[in-house]
């Protein structure tokens, strides 16, 4: 396990990493769509994942973890809490937008994260952007026009599937996304790895577990490889994928991790198309393309101009 006192990561330790980390998050879609195929609902398999998450790192907290969460300041521990509750309505729009959209044009629309930190650092920091920044918002703008149009005019992927809305949830779940990103960054600049990671997904497993509770979907009674999915979930796109990032991000710029990490939709692309035949038409291979475009082109705007905080 990680621990909070370990020496800073070499470059190439971090390169490795990163590198571990994005090709397991790759397959966290893949999962998803075998938890289905056993009829868990999206909400439970977002809990899963979670609450997977939070026993993993309960006994580094109950050990030592729980003196350095008290410690830390009041508003520290509450913005902890408001991040890991947008990330768990994240992770459950995210896995309910695959009920209706195939996985490359979901992970494509995830992948405009940075576009909506951007679109947060002018409305809610009333910060400035460049013109390379809003160029590529632009070019993400179209790139989403499209994608949504090829999207609702093509047949469904999934069957019994509204593509329409599938694509809607997506932009939502990046949006709730940039909101994390955008609290978390500050959060975890001055807080210990595990106990803010703990922190975040004890209130992501609150959050889903309301989200079961409203919806009236049952935790039990599910076959039980649809359970193993979503442990392997976990393991995969929780811990690998999700806790190792946010370990390196206190080492290195959160603009080269996200340059790194549009890697990930063209690897989950593939694997959806080798494992389940998931053919995008060649709209949505444009859409997609123009998307990953915008987003790079604000990722390079946003290294160009330094850092903010």
């Amino acid at each position: 396990m990680i621990g909070t006192k370990a020496p800073a990561p070499s470059t190439a330790q971090i390169g490795v990493l990163v590198a571990i980390s994005i090709f397991a998050w790759s397959f966290g879609p893949i999962c998803v769509r075998f938890a289905f195929q056993y009829d868990l609902p999206p909400a439970l398999v977002a809990f899963g994942r979670m609450f997977t998450g939070m026993l993993i790192f309960a006994p580094y907290i109950w050990y030592r973890g729980w003196s350095e969460i008290r410690a830390m300041p009041a508003r520290s521990r509450w913005l902890a809490g408001t991040a890991g509750t947008l990330f768990g309505i994240n992770i459950t729009l995210m896995a309910t937008s695959l009920t209706h959209i195939s996985i490359m044009i979901n992970q494509a629309l995830i992948a405009t994260i940075p576009i909506w930190v951007a679109v947060f650092e002018v409305t809610l920091l009333k910060g400035a952007l460049s013109r390379a920044i809003w160029a590529g918002i632009g070019v993400a703008l179209a790139g989403g026009l499209v994608v949504a149009f090829a999207s609702s005019t093509a047949p469904a992927i999934v069957e019994g599937g509204n593509p329409g809305l599938g694509v809607l949830l997506a932009a939502i779940s990046a949006c709730s996304a940039a909101l994390y990103i955008t609290i978390g960054r500050k959060v975890r600049s001055t807080t210990s790895f595990i106990p803010y990671i703990w922190l975040v997904y004890t209130a992501g497993s609150s959050v889903t577990l309301i989200i079961i509770g409203l919806s009236q979907v049952s935790l039990i009674g599910y076959d039980i490889r649809g359970y193993l999915w979503v442990l392997l979930l976990a393991i995969l796109a929780q811990i690998i994928g999700h806790g190792v990032l946010n370990y390196v991000l206190k080492y290195v710029s959160p603009t080269v991790i996200t340059v790194t990490a549009q890697v990930m939709p063209v690897l989950a692309a593939i694997w959806a198309l080798v494992i389940f035949s998931e053919i995008p038409t060649a709209w949505q291979l444009l859409g997609s393309a123009l998307l990953l475009a915008g987003v790079t082109i604000v990722l390079r705007g946003q290294s160009s101009r330094g850092p903010t905080d």
